[in-house]
């Protein structure tokens, strides 16, 4: 789009200049990033009102069917070729065409490898996406938006982390992310339970575009996926993990290919970790601060258990390490914006960090530790998706929007039929709340992945 017919960006976005926190000042210097580039300001200014057709068009044929019909038609697209469906509206046929053949860049050694990065960091990836990657992705009081209107705060967070998780594992499992793979469809439900997020929201007179913009628009899907590539990578850095140069640039190359599949404009994604590091600052400043649905989801993602089984005072004692590992990481201003807990277990942070650096030390220095350490962390983290999951495997499906807590004071109240939720804040009621609710709700309540 031309800079004269440039529509003006929505009230959310901040001029990156002027909305330097403290920790993304310290991130500029550590880095070493210059200044932005135009280039690189424009993927997230220009970009708000964007969504993305194909997946959108798709999206509203589906809805137009019977309630369920669309999601088990994309289903079988997937399992079978649209092309083999002679139900299967134009627009699916056309979207799944676009994903046939793989970009020329795509190196399948580099996905190889950002999968093995993945496997040997065991349950420090879990902690990285959970207090780094989706907490930190709730800061915005913008891009929070289409979780909220969607209903997956407080009572969803214990099913949205164990579902995210396992499309993530999903993703990594299918290295090379071919076509039959279990991540890549995976990636193509999450595309279109996205794009139905914005069709519904389009639609909804709630949604203020002026203010927001799109809802999952091209600007904060290219956030999301800086979050799981960039981001995760300087989170394991935090904790002690020995990520080297080849091996971030893998991640980055490996969410690059999910990002094209996921319907992100290919020329928006970084070819390399320096870019990306560059795009998550410009990310960061461009975004605007907390507000109180930031605050719910953190906390509701906060007193998600690790480990439901452990003793309770084990529990609460992980739950401090958690929101220091997140003000660790996210900073102190954007920790206060999210809610999180004060303390002195930044310290205690700093132990693991030493004691996960010398399992690293031993990992490159005595022979067999390398492939035993691995093995042994991938079975821990499967046990632990499965276990979160009970049984009940992620469906993508999406509900109807509902205004979230910071917009019922705006809206109308909307009569709802859905059971009484129960607020858990104690460790043992809230895994109590959560088993009550995947019981009751099962797989047709929304799954607000990534």
């Amino acid at each position: 789009m031309s800079h004269e017919t440039r529509r003006a960006p929505p009230a959310r976005y901040r001029v990156p200049s002027a909305n330097e926190s403290a920790r993304f000042a310290l991130m500029r210097r550590m880095l070493r990033l210059g200044p932005p580039t135009e280039e690189h300001i424009a993927r997230f200014r220009d970009t708000l009102y964007d969504g993305d057709p194909l997946a959108d068009a798709a999206a509203r044929s589906l809805l137009a069917r019977p309630t369920g019909d669309g999601h088990r038609l994309l289903a079988r697209a997937l399992e079978r070729g649209a092309q083999n469906l002679p139900d299967a509206p134009p627009a699916l046929v056309e979207l799944l065409r676009s994903l046939e053949a793989r970009p020329a860049w795509v190196d399948d050694d580099a996905l190889e490898l950002a999968a093995r990065v993945a496997d040997r960091v065991g349950r420090s990836g879990e902690r990285v996406l959970s207090c780094i990657c989706l907490t930190g992705g709730y800061r915005s009081a913008a891009a929070n938006k289409p979780l909220a209107f969607t209903g997956a705060l407080e009572s969803r967070a214990y099913r949205r982390l164990a579902e995210t998780s396992k499309f993530v594992l999903d993703l990594y499992d299918s290295r090379s992310l071919a076509r039959d793979s279990v991540g890549f469809r995976g990636a193509v439900m999450v595309r279109m339970m996205h794009a139905m997020v914005r069709v519904r929201l389009d639609d909804d007179p709630r949604w203020r575009h002026d203010d927001w913009g799109s809802p999952v628009n091209q600007s904060d899907l290219l956030s999301t996926n800086l979050l799981f590539s960039t981001v995760f990578v300087l989170g394991l850095r935090a904790l002690g993990h020995l990520v080297t140069r080849r091996e971030a640039d893998a991640l980055v190359h490996f969410w690059r290919y999910v990002g094209v599949i996921m319907g992100i404009r290919p020329e928006l994604l970084p070819r390399d970790f320096p870019e990306a590091c560059a795009l998550v600052y410009l990310s960061g400043t461009t975004q605007p601060p907390g507000d109180e649905d930031s605050r719910k989801l953190a906390a509701a993602l906060l007193d998600v258990p690790v480990n439901p089984d452990l003793p309770r005072p084990l529990i609460a004692l992980d739950r401090r390490w958690r929101a220091a590992f997140s003000r660790l990481v996210l900073g102190e201003q954007e920790a206060d914006e999210l809610g999180l807990p004060r303390g002195p277990w930044r310290w205690v942070v700093a132990g693991t960090a030493l004691w996960n650096l010398s399992t690293e030390l031993a990992r490159l220095l005595i022979p067999g530790v390398a492939p035993t350490l691995a093995r042994r962390r991938r079975a821990r983290v499967r046990r632990d998706v499965a276990r979160s999951l009970a049984g009940t495997p992620p469906e993508y499906r999406v509900a109807r929007p509902r205004p979230p807590p910071s917009e019922r004071a705006r809206a109308p109240a909307t009569p709802t039929r859905a059971p009484a939720r129960p607020r858990a804040r104690g460790s043992s009621s809230l895994v109590n709340a959560a088993r009550t609710l995947l019981r009751e709700r099962g797989p047709s309540s929304p799954a607000a992945v990534v």
